[in-house]
């Protein structure tokens, strides 16, 4: 009952600071984006480092122990693929950018549902992470043009994909065998055959900048390798440990969380992708039965074994609070200071107008443009939206 209480009021804590951000990227996405997209983007890239900065203070403390090599340089593009245990996994992807200052390059391929759930949703949607409906024809068009777009503002994304297409759970994996004997491609026991068709949509639109490939393979403290049934969700029977987004909401720390990343360059994986997935997977599927065996991963030749110990402070949402705080006093001084001379210099302009008949009387037309840009903005609006 307590562990109850104590996640929904962590939810609503969450929820409620979350909210306060939505304000605030609405309010960037309306004044902002119209006139420049591409600052638009590098400040919404810190709102969302300050929003995982937020919710870390609300999560257990996070230690990774990260083998290979790690995206370490925000000002570059990447491209990160992993397996998919749990709902829980796009957290400690996170968790690793953030040590490497990189939370606010971060952008998640999510299913489109998830752009609909309130506050978190919306938030998800202006942080803009890409959602695809897993309708080809239309996720083709729809990402070719987010990663032009991205690409032509010079962000430095790091888009997150997990090509298994969902987390693993018995039923699935049944399924991806007998796909894989109709295809001629590998079985797995601990990992899910990746799909290639989205991965490979994604490839092709970002072949102008070439970013690197960061192949992650994650596994939790104490997995012996159960896989559960669709009907137990994220739960295990035996994997009590293995977190999900839930027991992080009731506080339970999982421990040390493994992570083994390698880098490939971008024509490594763009020749033949099928077989450069296939054989990723393949050498995921290993490493998950050394971790069974060892509860940690092997570090390959050359590679490297640290820990990250995130922190875990309530100063990100001391500095929201303190921020909501001050808007409330200065805003309205803002207002005062700015309406009276606004009006003075209507008043100024429509006499020396009568007085000057010459003189184009030009404030109306900065009004209409504004005007005209606002209805044009709206009409992007519904077509993205759309």
């Amino acid at each position: 009952m307590i562990v109850h209480i104590y996640s929904a009021l962590n939810l609503l804590w969450i929820l409620c600071n979350s909210a306060i951000l939505n304000s605030l990227q609405f309010a960037l996405y309306l004044f902002v984006r119209p006139f420049d997209n591409a600052l638009y983007r590098r400040i919404m890239g810190g709102v969302q480092a300050l929003w995982m900065d937020m919710s870390s203070s609300c999560f257990p403390e996070t230690k990774l122990e990260v083998t290979g090599e790690l995206p370490t340089d925000p000002s570059r593009p990447a491209i990160i693929i992993a397996n998919h245990q749990v709902d829980a996994d796009w957290w400690y992807i996170w968790q690793a950018a953030r040590f490497y200052q990189g939370a606010g390059n971060i952008k998640i391929v999510l299913k489109d549902q998830l752009k609909y759930v309130p506050i978190i949703g919306w938030g998800m949607r202006l942080f803009e992470f890409l959602f695809l409906r897993r309708s080809l024809d239309h996720d083709a068009k729809h990402i070719k043009a987010y990663m032009d777009s991205l690409i032509h503002d010079e962000f430095p994304f790091w888009l997150v994909i997990f090509p298994e297409g969902t987390t693993i759970h018995t039923e699935y994996v049944q399924k991806a065998h007998k796909f894989a004997e109709k295809t001629n491609r590998p079985k797995f026991e601990h990992v899910v055959l990746p799909r290639t068709a989205g991965l490979q949509i994604i490839l092709d639109a970002v072949a102008d900048v070439q970013p690197d490939i960061y192949d992650l393979t994650i596994a939790f403290p104490s997995y012996s390798g159960e896989i559960p049934t669709y009907d137990m969700g994220y739960d295990r029977k035996i994997d009590t440990q293995i977190p999900s987004m839930k027991s992080l909401l009731a506080g339970k720390k999982p421990g040390t969380v493994a992570i083994h990343a390698k880098r490939f360059s971008y024509s490594e994986a763009v020749s033949d992708l099928e077989a450069f997935l296939d054989n990723r997977w393949q050498e995921k599927d290993e490493r998950m039965s050394h971790f069974i065996q060892h509860n940690a991963f092997a570090a390959e030749s050359g590679e490297e074994r640290q820990v990250l110990q995130l922190s875990h402070s309530v100063l990100p949402v001391f500095r929201l609070w303190f921020g909501v705080t001050m808007s409330f006093f200065l805003l309205p001084l803002v207002m005062l200071s700015f309406f009276p001379l606004y009006t003075i210099w209507v008043i100024y302009c429509f006499v020396y107008s009568i007085y000057d008949r010459t003189t184009n009387f030009w404030w109306p037309y900065i009004f209409n443009l504004v005007l005209e840009r606002a209805v044009k903005t709206r009409e992007g609006l519904r077509l993205k939206w759309a």
